[in-house]
């Protein structure tokens, strides 16, 4: 019985993930069936993709892309300079590492502090989530964080991960000064790839939580997953993950769901980035809304993906 209610579940989850790119289950479709809405209610026409267009087409082949033009290094170089002006005079930025991972948040009103946020929306990457929705965009939150390396190993999100969020959002990193390996660039694995990791991720679970005597119900499950990802990610796998890096102004957007890790700065080196959660939207884009109210995480995802935000 016990192998069969699996194998049912198994099917179930994979056709979810098939359907609406996302690991949540039975949730999914409201959010497709929002994207759906936004589509109808935008009236456009689409702004001009310009050299936006092969971001755009890589996008929508492996989940995860990269781009940078003079606008988005401008932009970062400005953003950049005001933190190390406001740190020499000596002021507070950054919140403590809770965690001890070597992960800061930054501790005040990110869209009100760097106003040039709103150009880096109302530019490039605006026009890249327009053509990607089909549809205007909203922002559910952004998070600034600076991340130090150090002789820990990787944790967290430092391993790799899906954020297991509505299939429709897209993540999109913004860093703010050059990006090597040394420093810790994204790594994303295509969504093809992820999706057929995706597919063989219950039964392995299953048989690790049995061969570890733990249940795969618990926390465990997490370390669980992480340990089968390293594993099914082999050196094969290894040669389709893109790590984007550059000058400062890359910006990276992926897939809520692809499989994915942070940045692990090497001892000596420092990342400096934002994350944003963004989500079609069946209004236009309400930048006075952020520029009153910010853009702080409230929430990992919206229940409702019609809501305002």
């Amino acid at each position: 019985m016990d192998a069969l209610r699996n194998a049912v579940s198994d099917f179930l989850r994979l056709r979810s993930i098939d359907r609406h790119r996302s690991r949540i289950g039975w949730r999914a479709p409201r959010y497709f069936r929002y994207l759906a809405r936004a589509q109808a209610a935008y009236d456009g026409p689409l702004p001009m993709a310009g050299d936006l267009s092969g971001a755009i087409a890589q996008f929508a082949r492996d989940g995860v892309t990269a781009f940078q033009n003079d606008t988005t290094e401008a932009i970062a170089d400005k953003m950049m300079a005001r933190i190390s002006e406001r740190e020499n005079a000596g002021e507070t930025l950054w919140d403590a590492d809770k965690h001890e991972i070597g992960n800061q948040n930054y501790a005040g009103d990110l869209w009100k502090d760097f106003p040039e946020i709103e150009d880096l929306f109302r530019g490039p990457v605006g026009t890249f989530l327009n053509h990607h929705f089909q549809a205007s965009f909203k922002i559910l939150y952004g998070v600034l964080y600076r991340s130090t390396g150090g002789e820990r190993a990787p944790s967290g999100s430092q391993r790799w991960h899906s954020d297991s969020g509505p299939g429709i959002c897209v993540n999109v990193m913004f860093y703010l000064h050059e990006t090597s390996h040394e420093n810790g660039t994204l790594e994303a694995l295509p969504w093809a790839f992820s999706r057929d990791i995706y597919a063989a991720e219950p039964a392995a679970i299953r048989a690790r939580a049995r061969t570890e005597g733990v249940d795969p119900r618990s926390a465990e499950r997490f370390r669980l997953m992480a340990d089968f990802y390293d594993d099914a990610i082999t050196e094969e796998l290894r040669q389709t993950v893109i790590r984007p890096q550059g000058r400062a102004g890359v910006v990276v957007p992926f897939l809520n769901n692809t499989l994915h890790r942070g940045g692990f700065p090497e001892p000596g080196y420092t990342r400096t980035a934002i994350v944003f959660h963004c989500y079609p939207s069946h209004e236009p884009t309400d930048f006075e809304r952020y520029r009153r109210l910010g853009i702080n995480k409230s929430a990992p995802y919206p229940r409702d993906p019609a809501e305002k935000f």
